[in-house]
């Protein structure tokens, strides 16, 4: 199943996290006005980082770092280019002893590290993940890329190496994110996030893994419904962080989810689910809030809408909305789609209280 939504509510090593347990296969694209990225996963480990600021070529890193010579890299692309079959730069300077093997995982390693780094830096932007159909069966476009690991690198790796040369200074400073207007940089934002850990004691994770919530809800619904759409509630509004299913024609679906506000004083299927503090089965009322988010998604009303609250330390922090327009199909049982929720809103209070444990304000 895909997914997408925004960094401002899901951050990367959330997301990375969630595609490491999971053991997803597939694409993560990261994408803010300037800057794009790409990272491959199989089986949860990433086995190809490409993109970010310094779009650095392998050949490029290994001159910069005084690894090869320019006629021993001429020398290895002829023969790359030479040979009927594909093989990757690295591969041939390992095979024509130009290059140590473990010094090329080094610095393919370094530049996914690098690149995970600035990465976190993005305080806003977009992400997309596409499961690679076959799975592990085949073989992710990437493999005919330079900064490959075959057996990839664990998520948490990375961010642990990358969330340490953050914490020593050793990350070059990203670029700043593009601006309407030449306004004046904002002031340095708050330290890194502690890097997600298990924890014995909580069963769950130390760090704020709302994102990890949010993508394993919505990966169950996508087996019952047609569409849907979680709401994290701030204040008096409701704000759309995932969704799948949702498609506008001309529009990215993250951007959709983006647009997706509902006011918590109008009435509304999302309302009536946190007032009520209970799933909201039927059909989708015909009021001002109901039919603009109906707009928002695309498509006509649908026949019957669900939503189902979760909640944690004593609050309603998350809503579920789905359908399955455009079908007129009804929605049947939701009780494993429930039940799921449940098992949501529990993994979220344990976070919440090992936030709260660790001094760390809890929020959605």
């Amino acid at each position: 199943m895909s997914f997408g939504g925004r960094l401002e509510t899901l951050d990367l090593s959330a997301i990375l996290q969630t595609l490491a347990v999971s053991r997803a296969s597939g694409r993560l694209t990261l994408t803010r006005l300037d800057r794009h990225a790409i990272l491959m996963f199989r089986s949860g480990r990433v086995v190809y980082a490409a993109g970010g600021s310094g779009g650095a070529t392998l050949a490029g890193r290994l001159l910069e770092r005084g690894l090869v010579s320019e006629n021993d890299l001429f020398a290895a692309l002829e023969r790359q280019h030479e040979d009927v079959r594909f093989h990757r730069l690295g591969d041939v300077l390992v095979e024509m002893g130009l290059l140590a093997e473990g010094t090329l995982r080094a610095v393919v390693r370094q530049h996914m590290q690098d690149l995970i780094g600035e990465l976190l830096s993005w305080k806003a932007g977009f992400f997309r993940f596409e499961p690679r159909p076959g799975g592990d069966e085949n073989p992710v476009e990437a493999d005919r890329g330079d900064f490959v690991v075959s057996e990839g690198l664990a998520p948490q790796e990375l961010l642990m190496r990358a969330v340490t040369a953050i914490d020593r200074g050793e990350m070059p400073s990203p670029a700043p994110e593009a601006a309407a207007s030449a306004a004046p940089p904002p002031p340095p934002g708050p330290e890194p996030k502690p890097v997600p850990t298990p924890s014995a004691e909580t069963g769950s994770y130390t760090a704020d893994f709302t994102g990890e919530v949010v993508l394993s809800l919505l990966r169950f619904a996508a087996q019952i419904l047609s569409r849907a759409v979680v709401f994290s509630m701030e204040g008096e509004i409701a704000r759309g962080v995932g969704e799948f299913g949702v498609r506008q024609p001309g529009r990215f679906e993250a951007e959709i989810v983006r647009d997706i506000v509902v006011g918590l004083r109008e009435a509304s299927v999302i309302r009536l689910a946190v007032e009520r503090r209970r799933t909201y089965v039927g059909p989708l009322e015909p009021t001002p809030a109901n039919l603009r988010l109906v707009t928002r998604l695309g498509g006509s009303p649908p026949r019957e809408a669900v939503a189902v609250p979760l909640v944690a330390a004593g609050e309603v922090r998350l809503v579920l909305y789905g359908d399955n327009a455009p079908s007129t199909r009804p929605i049947g049982p939701i009780d494993a789609l429930e039940s799921a929720a449940a098992r949501s809103a529990r993994i979220l209070e344990r976070t919440i209280a090992a936030r709260q444990r660790a001094g760390i304000e809890s929020k959605p």
